[in-house]
């Protein structure tokens, strides 16, 4: 099932024995052999930052299959991934999902690595427990990913020290089972420090393989785990710090992140080598004369994930720049008075109606001192298709602020945020347990759950409740629990890397995509999702070299 890149790099890893790679060969000045100098304690601790460092690499760029072809990211002006976006055009050679697939190999083959010199390598037993409890709870959160896209897939769980070329795909349930195994079997060794694989994040990600699991293989027993370890993962913790504080740029380990992709000034060797998360979702702002921040424009934000939010809900603000000062950072800047700072871009939204002349007209005469030269109005639209009518125009809508990199404000440049990634935080482990609750009918617990995320102190405008757009509770059907579901989770998640999963993983990703997606309605979503011989594309198709390539027999996923 391999690509024939990722049979290149096992076979250049084994050559790592002898002949180490960039990334480790900086810390090995000692003229002595590799095989030996990861047997000694400082050697060894390369392997395992080598280990945490993919997933930068994974990270780094737009995770296309984390989000692309949902209900709630439409396609950017530029048509970016168009096949990834869109299904019709999705096809084994796309280039995103191949990458997908090589990085997370090799990603396992890095840690694969680490595991073999475990026992080698001269250290105290309880850090070498602790290490090897890290580096397999990465290697199953890597088969968890692939899993997600793609089924079945192949199980690579040895270090490869030759050439391997009949790799057979395993089943679903087999897949799941490893996954499983792995986790469980590390979670008793794991530390609980923050900036580490801990036993919060063990929790949390077991709590989602035997959610996903559970829709996957219809286990009720699996939904009762979930919970179990969703429970065992939120260790009596509340939601309790506001939305705008929990994403401030200052506050980044905070008591809700669980499992983050870490990033520093000091750990990047130049501007280039951060992430792009600050720069995914919206239109581009302008050039470096302007001093805003770098939007690559690769995603928009739908329409309808702005309907999502309604009036009394704090969150929208906390989630989308609505006013755009003079530099798009000045927001940011404590020292300046917000009521002077000249404005370029404001973002007006109304409820229930569209932002009138009067409304605008109110608006200046309030701001009429700070109002710029080049000022602009981009009232949002409450029909969808003038909404999309400005989409080939800069800064139509307003961008994503949640990731901003402040402290990297000068740089112009795609890759410029230094801001940790999030990967897994408590509210997401408080939704995990009410998808297992709808999964088991139990809808009344499901609600509790997602109430619990909506309680969130100052997420309610007029500071009083702030309720779901659907009373979960009272739902007539799993679909209809579901559906009431996901929007709660839109909302919570504007921007995360989780989207597609969730969708796939609880069978509504065709419906909603055809409900809400614009670019898949225009095609028509029975079109653009149904592939060969009538199938749908219910998972991403596997590269077709790694097909080719491999000598054991693996077939295509559906629709491909």
């Amino acid at each position: 099932m391999k690509m024939k890149n990722i049979f290149k790099q096992l076979i250049v890893l084994t050559v790592l024995l002898t002949g180490c790679s960039d990334f480790l060969e900086e810390d090995n000045k000692g003229g002595i052999s590799n095989d030996d100098f990861y047997k000694t304690e400082t050697g060894y601790q390369t392997l395992v930052t080598a280990s945490y460092n993919t997933l930068r690499t994974m990270y780094r760029n737009t995770p296309w299959l984390q989000l692309a072809g949902t209900d709630i990211y439409n396609l950017s002006r530029g048509f970016a991934e168009r096949g990834l976006m869109e299904y019709e055009q999705l096809y084994p050679e796309n280039g995103q999902v191949k990458t997908f697939y090589q990085n997370s190999y090799n990603a396992i083959q890095v840690i694969n690595m680490g595991l073999y010199y475990n026992d080698l390598a001269q250290m105290s037993d309880a850090t070498r427990k602790t290490l090897k409890a890290e580096l397999v709870f990465l290697r199953a959160f890597y088969h968890f990913h692939l899993v997600e896209q793609f089924g079945g897939i192949v199980i690579n769980s040895e270090a490869t020290l030759a050439p391997r070329m009949n790799l057979p795909r395993a089943s679903v349930a087999d897949s799941y089972q490893f996954i499983i195994q792995e986790m469980e079997s590390a979670l008793p060794d794991l530390g609980t420090g923050k900036s580490r694989v801990n036993k919060a994040t063990a929790n949390h990600y077991l709590a989602k393989v035997y959610l996903t699991r559970g829709w996957d293989l219809g286990s009720a027993g699996d939904f009762e785990k979930a919970r179990t370890y969703a429970t065992a993962a939120i260790a009596g913790k509340n939601i309790t710090i506001p939305f705008e504080q929990l994403w401030s740029p200052t506050n980044q380990v905070n008591e809700e992140v669980i499992f983050a992709v870490q990033y520093d000034a000091k750990s990047i060797s130049t501007e280039s080598d951060g992430n792009n998360q600050q720069g995914i979702f919206g239109p581009y702002l302008g050039g470096s004369e302007l001093n805003h921040k770098y939007m690559n424009g690769n995603i928009f934000p739908s329409w309808n994930l702005h309907n999502f939010f309604t009036e009394n809900d704090a969150r929208y603000e906390a989630t989308f720049m609505l006013t755009i000062y003079d530099q798009y950072f000045d927001y940011y800047d404590a020292s300046k008075d917000k009521k002077v700072i000249p404005i370029r871009a404001y973002y007006p939204r109304v409820w229930g109606r569209e932002y009138s002349s009067a409304d605008s007209l109110a608006w200046r005469n309030e701001h009429r001192s700070q109002i710029a030269s080049n000022f602009r109005f981009y009232p949002f639209r409450q029909d969808e298709n003038r909404y999309r009518a400005a989409f080939e125009s800069d800064m139509f809508m307003p961008v994503v602020k949640k990731f901003d990199s402040p402290s990297t404000r000068a740089i112009f440049n795609t890759h410029a945020s230094v801001r940790d990634i999030v990967l897994a935080r408590l509210a997401e482990t408080y939704f995990i347990y009410a998808e297992a609750s709808i999964g088991l009918n139990d809808f009344a617990a499901a609600a509790q759950y997602v109430q619990k995320v909506l309680d969130r102190p100052g997420n309610a405008k007029d500071g009083g409740k702030l309720l779901p757009n659907v009373d979960l509770a009272t739902a007539g059907s799993q679909t209809a629990a579901l559906d009431a579901y996901h929007i709660e989770t839109a909302k919570e998640f504007v921007g995360e890397y989780n989207r597609w999963p969730e969708l796939r993983r609880t069978k509504r990703l065709k419906d909603l995509v055809g409900r809400y997606n614009y670019d898949v309605k225009r095609i028509g979503v029975n079109v653009a999702f149904m592939g060969l011989n009538g199938q749908d594309k219910i998972y991403r198709p596997i590269p077709q070299d790694a097909i080719n390539l491999n000598e054991a027999e693996i077939v295509q996923n559906p629709g491909y």
